[in-house]
């Protein structure tokens, strides 16, 4: 029988910086505005896309709820933040 998984409701977890390297990163690659496009559409991709079809193959992974996906938002914001900071020094 499959396990049932609990999702991440945490505002704060091991991918928060995770998140603030990447974007912050791909801003530095492509520019802030693209970056955080990227990023913003890529959590609703991650919950309603990817984790389903990941599921179906016995793979956990995106399984989160809004609130984390909202914070996960928040910290691509202070990358690609920092990383245009960082530029313009």
């Amino acid at each position: 029988m499959a396990q049932k998984h609990k999702r991440n409701d945490k505002l704060f977890d091991k991918w928060s910086l995770v998140h603030v390297v990447s974007s912050g990163a791909l801003a530095w690659l492509i520019g802030p505005l693209p970056a955080f496009i990227i990023v913003t559409l890529w959590e609703p991709f991650e919950i309603f896309i990817l984790s389903p079809v990941l599921a179906k193959l016995g793979i956990t992974f995106g399984y989160e709820t809004w609130r984390n996906s909202l914070s996960d938002i928040a910290f691509n914001t202070i990358g690609i933040l920092l990383a245009y900071g960082l530029q313009n020094i």
